[in-house]
């Protein structure tokens, strides 16, 4: 079994995440402000469809097991323009 299934399959059965849709003292961002999504990144799951897109931070998640840290290093849920939401470290993204 290949990482990504595998790791998808932890976070949807076992690591459930909680989507905090409200501001967290501590949190690198605001939920509700727009975003400028970075045109690349060294984390080798960042989906370079995302590249330069722009969205509003939607929530805050630390319970995938991707390495957050509470509260200062969620990964980011920003949803775009067509309704989809994509999940993004603090350093791939700028307010603007």
């Amino acid at each position: 079994m290949k990482n990504e299934v595998l790791d998808h399959l932890i976070t949807t059965t076992i690591l459930k995440p909680q989507y905090r849709k409200y501001n967290i003292e501590g949190a690198p961002i605001k939920i509700g402000c727009k975003v400028k999504i970075s045109n690349g990144s060294e984390d080798s799951t960042f989906d370079k469809k995302y590249s330069n897109k722009t969205g509003e931070v939607v929530f805050f998640e630390y319970d995938c097991g991707c390495g957050q840290i509470f509260p200062s290093d969620p990964m980011i849920g920003v949803k775009f323009h067509e309704g989809e939401i994509e999940e993004f470290w603090k350093e791939e993204l700028t307010n603007i």
